[in-house]
């Protein structure tokens, strides 16, 4: 199963020692909802972002992608409006099925070749 998620702080940042973060949240609008304790650094690859703690346990059951706007396609840190999260179970579900496709395919393939 995939979702897309919306991202409720697609316009805000996190200033900490001079930088400037973007933040990921599935629940809260605004970072003063919540206790900063709350929040933690998420890296992807070379990009760092912070994350609610809530949010993070709910994106670490699953597969996720960070989309963003084809209007911030220049920028090197584009706006993360949503999450397309896709369920391990799926995506276990998923490999079973080509599995067991490649192996049927392998056995037409042995019958074909006798």
């Amino acid at each position: 199963m995939q979702r897309q998620i919306p991202n409720k702080l697609i316009a805000m940042r996190a200033e900490i020692e001079g930088r400037s973060y973007r933040m990921v949240s599935f629940f809260h609008s605004h970072p003063s909802e919540i206790p900063e304790d709350q929040w933690t650094v998420f890296e992807q690859d070379a990009s760092k972002f912070i994350v609610d703690k809530l949010t993070l346990s709910v994106m670490a059951e699953c597969q996720c992608e960070f989309l963003t706007r084809v209007v911030d396609s220049e920028s090197s840190e584009p706006a993360i409006v949503s999450v397309l999260v896709s369920s391990t179970e799926t995506l276990a579900e998923d490999t079973k099925n080509t599995v067991e496709d490649t192996e049927t395919s392998m056995e037409y393939e042995k019958l074909a070749m006798d």
